[in-house]
Formats: C-alpha cells, sequence, structure tokens
C-alpha cells in the first residue's frame, strides 16, 4: 500500500511525482474521515454498512458491495449499494463468489480491470442486472485471515479506476480490517455477558423452592434465544428396553435430570425431553437410534460440536430435520458430577449464519453452569421428598400404633355392651356402630398404606377406586361406602382395573339418578375364583311404574349393557336384583397370572 508523504505545500507519494495538494488533500480527509467513522461503530453489521458506503464515496464508484466469506469459501454474506430496491427485486438471488468475485477469494489480492466484459473470468450478469464496466476489488483482512471482499464498478467520471484509488480502499480495507476485529471482539464479549447473566438467572431460578416452569424448559428457553437459534432440544440417554415396540412416546410426566450420570445401562436410544422453537411439537418425546447422532458423540467426548447438515455434517443423524429443514446444529453436553447422558442440541434456519468458536465456547460454558444447577435442584427435590416420607412414616406410625388400637378397643366396648343390651333396636344400633368402626379401621389401613407409597410410584388400585367413588359424592348427596378385600394390588393389571373403574361408575351414578338412596356401599373383593364388584343401596330401584327398567325398556342403549359387555368379554357376568334397593353385581375370573391363593372366596 502506498504511503502518503507531505512535503512543503504538496503531498507525494514515494517515488511518484508530486500531486496537487488540494486533490489529494481533499482524498486524504475522506480516508481519515470513513476511517473514524468506521472505528466508531460497535456493531458487525454497522461496520460492514459503514465500509461499503465508506468504499464508494473513496472511489467515486457508482456501485459498491462487500463479500463475506463464508467457512466453505464462498460469500455467506453480500451487502451493497447503489442498486435500488426494484433492482434487487428483480435480479433475485444475490451473488455467492463465482467467477470474477470469486477470484479475489481465490487469490486475496487486489483486480483492478477497464472492462469486465473483457476478463475471462467473468460469467455475465444475470437478467434485470444494471450494466457494469470499470472494476475495483480489494480484500479485507481480520485475524490473519481474509474476511471478505470490497467491490466497486463504475467511476462516476466514468474513467477507469487509477492507482490512487486502489491505494486508498487499500488502506480502508486495512482499517476496516481492524474495526472488524473490534466489533467481532465487542459483540462476542457483549454475548458472553449475556450467556454468563443467563447462567446466573438459570442458577437463581432453579434453586428456588418454587422455580415454576419446568427446568429444562427454562434451559431451552434460554438457549433459543441467546444462541439467536431456530429449534433447541434437550436430549438424554435411555436404556433401549424402554423403546420396544419402535414408537416415539411423550414422556408420562414432566422430565428432570437430576443426576446426569447414571452409568453405563446397555443398548441406548436418545429421547428428546424438551424442545423449543420452530416445530418443537413434532419433536417432544421423540426417541432415536444413537448410531452416527451428533448429540450422542458430543455426550461421549464430552466436548461441544457443531457441523452442517448440507456439508461436513451430511452423514450424521439429525433429529432436528423432524421439524424443520436445519443448517448449522450444534450440540453441547451437559456434564453432570459423573458420566454425561444428555445434551443440547441447537439448530439454526439453512442460510443462517454457522457456529463459530466462540458460539460454541459460550454454549458450553452456558451448559455446564445449567447442569450444575439441574444436579443442586434435583438433590434439593431429593431432600424434600426425604423429608415428606420421614413425616409419612411418623403418621402412618402413629396412625398404626395409637389410632387403630384405640378404635379397635372401642369397638370391642361397644360390641361388649351390645350383647348386655336387651333392646333390639338399640343392640342393632350397637352392631352397626361396630361394623362402621371396622370399617374405619380398613380406610386407616389403606391411609397407611397410601403413606407408604413412594410419590414416584403408581398409584395403588385401591386409591384409584376410592377416587371413583368419592367423585360420584356429589350427584349421590352422600358419600358412599367402598370395600375393598383381597389382594387387590398383586392381582388387579392395568386392563382389569379400567373394567373395574367403569362397574363402580356406572352402578354408583345409576343409584344417583334412579334409587333415590340414602345409603349405598361398593364392595370390590378378590377372591379364589374371580373378582367381584357389588354396589347396593337401600333405594326405590331402577324400575318405573310399569316394571320396566326406567329411562332404557330394551337396556341396549343403557350404561348397563356396556358392564354385561365388559363382562362378557372376559368370560363373566353381570347381574342386576330388583328389589327392596338394587344390588348390581359383576363378578369375572380372575387374570391368567393371578396367583391368588387357595382358600380366598368371592362373595355370592
Amino acid at each position: 500500500m502506498s504511503i502518503l508523504v507531505a512535503t512543503g505545500t504538496t503531498l507525494r507519494e514515494p517515488g511518484d511525482r508530486p500531486m496537487t495538494a488540494p486533490s489529494e488533500q481533499d482524498r486524504l480527509r475522506a480516508l481519515l474521515t470513513a476511517n473514524r467513522s468506521i472505528v466508531a461503530e460497535l456493531s458487525l453489521a454497522g461496520v460492514l454498512r459503514r465500509i461499503v458506503e465508506a468504499a464508494r464515496e473513496l472511489a467515486s464508484a457508482r456501485y459498491a458491495a462487500l463479500g463475506v466469506i463464508g467457512p466453505d469459501g464462498h460469500l455467506e454474506q453480500f451487502l451493497h449499494e447503489g442498486v435500488d430496491v426494484e433492482t434487487v427485486a428483480r435480479i433475485g438471488a444475490l451473488p455467492t463468489g463465482r467467477g470474477l468475485l470469486g477470484a479475489i477469494v481465490d487469490t486475496s489480492r487486489a483486480i483492478r480491470l477497464h472492462s469486465i466484459d473483457d476478463d475471462p473470468r467473468a460469467t455475465g450478469f444475470p437478467p434485470g442486472h444494471p450494466s457494469m464496466q470499470t472494476f475495483l476489488g480489494v480484500p479485507i483482512r481480520s485475524r490473519g485471515a481474509v474476511f471478505g471482499n470490497l467491490y466497486l464498478t463504475d467511476r462516476l467520471d466514468g474513467l477507469d479506476f487509477t492507482d490512487d484509488d486502489e491505494d486508498l480502499v487499500l488502506a480502508l480495507a486495512a482499517t476496516a480490517g481492524v474495526a472488524i476485529e473490534n466489533a467481532r471482539l465487542y459483540e462476542e464479549s457483549r454475548n458472553r455477558q449475556e450467556w454468563l447473566r443467563a447462567s446466573g438467572e438459570i442458577s437463581r431460578q432453579l434453586l428456588q423452592p418454587d422455580p415454576g416452569q419446568d427446568a429444562l424448559e427454562q434451559v431451552a428457553n434460554a438457549v433459543l434465544r441467546l444462541a439467536d437459534a431456530d429449534v433447541v432440544t434437550i436430549v438424554s440417554l435411555e436404556p433401549e428396553a424402554e423403546h420396544r415396540g419402535g414408537e416415539a412416546r411423550a414422556p408420562a410426566r414432566p422430565q428432570r435430570l437430576g443426576r446426569l450420570g447414571t452409568g453405563e445401562v446397555g443398548p441406548e436410544r436418545m429421547r428428546v425431553l424438551v424442545a423449543r422453537g420452530k416445530g418443537a411439537e413434532h419433536l417432544t418425546g421423540l426417541t432415536y437410534p444413537t448410531h452416527e447422532s451428533l448429540a450422542r458423540e458430543a455426550i461421549n467426548s464430552g466436548q461441544p460440536l457443531t457441523i452442517d447438515p448440507a456439508g461436513d455434517g451430511a452423514h450424521y443423524f439429525v433429529h432436528l430435520r423432524a421439524a424443520m429443514e436445519v443448517g448449522p446444529v450444534m450440540a453441547c453436553p451437559l456434564v453432570g458430577e459423573a458420566s454425561v447422558r444428555a445434551a443440547i442440541v441447537v439448530g439454526r434456519r439453512v442460510g443462517a449464519r454457522p457456529f463459530g468458536t466462540s458460539d460454541l465456547d459460550m454454549a458450553q460454558s452456558f451448559a455446564t453452569h445449567a447442569a450444575i444447577a439441574l444436579e443442586l435442584a434435583g438433590r434439593r427435590d431429593d431432600h424434600e421428598r426425604l423429608m415428606v416420607l420421614e413425616d409419612r412414616d411418623r403418621i402412618a406410625r402413629d396412625l398404626h400404633d395409637h389410632v387403630i388400637q384405640r378404635v379397635f378397643a372401642i369397638g370391642l366396648t361397644v360390641q361388649s355392651g351390645a350383647q348386655r343390651v336387651t333392646d333390639p333396636l338399640l343392640r342393632d344400633t350397637l352392631l352397626r356402630t361396630v361394623d362402621d368402626l371396622d370399617d374405619t379401621i380398613r380406610q386407616i389401613r389403606q391411609a397407611i398404606f397410601e403413606l407408604h407409597r413412594q410419590p414416584d410410584q403408581p398409584r395403588s388400585v385401591r386409591s384409584v377406586l376410592q377416587e371413583v367413588a368419592e367423585s360420584t359424592s356429589p350427584s349421590l348427596g352422600f358419600a358412599p361406602r367402598l370395600v375393598v378385600e383381597g389382594p387387590v394390588e398383586t392381582v388387579v393389571d392395568a386392563a382389569l382395573l379400567h373394567d373395574l373403574q367403569a362397574v363402580l361408575r356406572e352402578g354408583l351414578t345409576n343409584v344417583a339418578k334412579h334409587a333415590s338412596a340414602t345409603i349405598a356401599t361398593a364392595r370390590v373383593v378378590v377372591g379364589a375364583t374371580g373378582v367381584a364388584v357389588e354396589v347396593t343401596d337401600d333405594g326405590t330401584g331402577l324400575l318405573d311404574a310399569s316394571g320396566l327398567l326406567a329411562e332404557d325398556v330394551t337396556r341396549r342403549r343403557s350404561g348397563l349393557a356396556n358392564l354385561e359387555a365388559r363382562a362378557a368379554a372376559r368370560g363373566g357376568t353381570s347381574d342386576l336384583v330388583l328389589g327392596a334397593g338394587t344390588t348390581l353385581r359383576w363378578t369375572v375370573p380372575l387374570p391368567t397370572t393371578s396367583g391368588i391363593v387357595e382358600g380366598d372366596t368371592i362373595p355370592t
């Protein structure tokens, strides 16, 4: 690059003939003004725009453009000045760096031409493109590599670009390289601050007693915003055995990682725990093989990785494609205390800016902080759960050691007193009270059983049936009595439980609709020969004035017909006994895997 030197009242370049001072001074002032304008801008986008504007003014060019070179050597950005919006729309796609524009990319040297059309590297202009004649292109270097190129065409005076034009634009390009480096550092610093601020905020939210939003959702939302991403997922390794049948299943309950390291568990698949962004609804709960998975490789290495599925990463399986056509993809492992079992996978749309080294560093730092916060939150939840279990054990012991014993003693006292009472009505009342106390003891024992159940264990059969009975209280006007006898927890499977719920609900609902009852009792009994549900009431029954079933003479459209069909499907029966009150009796054989002990009986 030439160096301008002041000598007296003129400015000259070493070895060149003296030039008139006013013209050269004006151009030097313009260069200094352009330099100040460029270095004063902090945002990278603003710097690039000012470079194009300054180059066009310095070289007195009609058209100016700046092409930013991507990782693949082609132009990933193309900023231009001098072409109006309507013309740009007619031209269509912007240049990618082929032909003459690509020559500067290949040589990294300035090119100056009298006629673009005469150069063999020129590939012509697309339809609608304005005609251009003279050409000047110079590279812009930043961080020791070519960042992009400045392209100038057609001086306003119609002459060719001169050596002075080339020197001025090269000087501007040198300043532009420094300004681009500063803008990059500023944006990286600002982004790093945003990531650090988000890390602190995530940690604070996750460690609150009531974090509100699901922990993994908070992490995914933060990454979606900070990484300028289009889609984000958090995936976890899970045993192959949990995915038999090959179906992608949504999680049955909110997911939490807790302690991320659980060791090797044999053949595995990846499961999407949380998805945010475009097409997230197609990703949540998705499972896929670990083979050629970017997330699996990041988990194995413990290091962040980035690929472009359309380029160097074509051989990877990228599950984000189930939601959208993705371009750059980044995977960051959630590094816990032990082995890594989860990762954050981030995707951008096709044509978006690739993830750079700084993106990987900042995202991985955030992922590590998030993993630590998730583990701490998981341990806090475990501690709180342990405290709840200890309280439940204490309450269960008190109920068993004190309450049941006292109720049992009261029952014995009442039963003993009933034997000495001569009044038959009073004796019956006392004996019914004893029965009620026995029922109370059974309910307390059921409560003790529920207290011992772990929070993450499936609900017991007894509690499910109790909930069905209680749900009919508003329509009945009173609480029905439920008696559950026999080993229901070991015999009743999910399908049979579904039938028992339907029978219990239908029986109690019929009492509420038709019986005008004041007492309703439901018994669910498991015995050696089968399972029975019996619903009785003290009402007027289901017969209308003509002696037919009320509201449904044919029974085919009644819920009772559904109960008969359920019983028949299991080889059982469903009967309705009408009279002083009504009794619904539904009986089916035991499931084939019941393992019932001989001697248990079914009520008849």
